[in-house]
């Protein structure tokens, strides 16, 4: 019987996210929200990395950040290889899967060609120069 509870705790979103819209930003930072992990950004069904993950060991704790317009969800877990695991209603779910199979999200593994492109013409400021790069 709890295989089918945790089966169907599976197949339903997150408490509060019905869709994870365009725009919807994903972040896996420390307890401390002082190191960001892994960054994607939702567009039309794909999720894209904003910059190239940052491995780590498994069983180190982490909260995942969704922001969905204005409005940010936190999500405890811990990390598991290439994955991270959620603590949702006291059951342990794979943020992949959920992405994957609930949110029916193609997640990709480099970033989009035009933040590649912006990234190759990014400059080295010169001394002087207030623009952060």
């Amino acid at each position: 019987m709890g295989f089918w509870i945790g089966l169907a705790l599976l197949l339903v979103p997150l408490p509060g996210l019905p869709t994870l819209p365009t725009g919807a930003e994903i972040r896996v930072v420390s307890p401390n929200l002082r190191a960001v992990y892994m960054l994607w950004r939702v567009e039309e069904r794909t999720l894209w990395p904003l910059h190239k993950p940052r491995l780590l060991p498994p069983g180190r704790p982490v909260r995942v950040l969704i922001r969905v317009g204005r409005r940010i969800y936190v999500f405890e877990g811990r990390t598991d290889r290439e994955d991270v695991v959620l603590f949702v209603r006291e059951r342990r779910v794979s943020l992949r899967a959920l992405l994957k199979e609930v949110y029916r999200l193609k997640i990709e593994t480099e970033p989009p060609p035009r933040l590649r492109r912006l990234e190759e013409r990014r400059v080295t400021p010169r001394p002087g120069d207030r623009r952060r790069p």
